[in-house]
């Protein structure tokens, strides 16, 4: 299974130096785990970042230089021919980034996304078994199809850094065409509009109730119960159930 992971020009909060995330070195991590060849992925000019990254085990960045938006350049770059798997960091770390790259990539190149990726395990008929962190240590299993981009956990673990291995990554720059830019969607002006409040208190204290398997009637007193504690229910409304 082929690779790539993203690469931003991540910058160190504290001492303001160049320096690889925490989520694209669990994002290598994750890629290493996958087995196969397994590559970085940068657009603009390579910095010390980039051959950091090789200490956690890429043997070769490649750095796209060209004009145009950078979704568009990585999704002419990755179009043809398409890696099986596109991994990135769950958060930026640079001046200017947003952390939406991932996500209008993955609508760019309609591919499917998940974020907060633990693990990743085996690959069934094109499709790719996951473990996704959850709140309070949770995880759940998922399935994706490939070709896919996954986000992952910060809390996902992360291979050792191995100095030669930052002096032998290959960081090549690759010259590619202009592409075309990412169309812009207009936005609609609407005047303010008060929304209403969803929650009227703060509700029971507890863990709430656990249903494995429950029969629908079951699940859906549950639930009504659920959002009537929170107030967002009246004593009578949503009363029947049997619809």
């Amino acid at each position: 299974m082929r690779g790539v992971v993203l690469l931003s020009g991540g910058i160190d909060p504290v001492s303001g130096r160049p320096a690889v995330p925490r989520g694209e070195v669990a994002a290598i991590g994750l890629a290493l785990s996958a087995g196969g060849a397994v590559g970085g992925l940068h657009v603009g000019e390579g910095s010390v970042a980039q051959r950091q990254a090789g200490g956690y085990g890429l043997e070769r960045v490649d750095c796209l230089r060209g004009g145009g938006d950078a979704v568009a350049i990585l999704a002419a770059h990755l179009s043809a021919p398409p890696p099986d798997l596109v991994l990135a960091g769950s958060r930026a770390c640079g001046g200017e980034d947003s952390g939406m790259l991932p996500y209008l990539l993955a609508e760019r190149l309609g591919w499917p996304l998940l974020a907060g990726v633990m693990a990743i395990g085996a690959v069934a008929d094109g499709w790719l078994s996951v473990t996704i962190g959850l709140p309070l240590g949770a995880r759940q299993e998922a399935r994706i199809r490939l070709p896919c981009i996954l986000c992952a956990h910060d809390a996902a673990p992360a291979p050792p850094f191995v100095f030669d291995r930052a002096r032998r990554v290959v960081v090549r720059t690759v010259d590619v065409s202009d592409a075309p830019p990412v169309p812009v969607v207009e936005g609609v002006e609407r005047p303010y509009r008060a929304r209403p409040r969803l929650i009227g208190s703060a509700g029971p204290g507890g863990g709430g109730t656990v249903l494995e398997n429950p029969e629908p009637a079951e699940a859906a007193r549950v639930l009504l119960a659920h959002l009537r504690a929170l107030g967002m229910l009246g004593s009578s409304e949503g009363a029947s159930i049997d619809a």
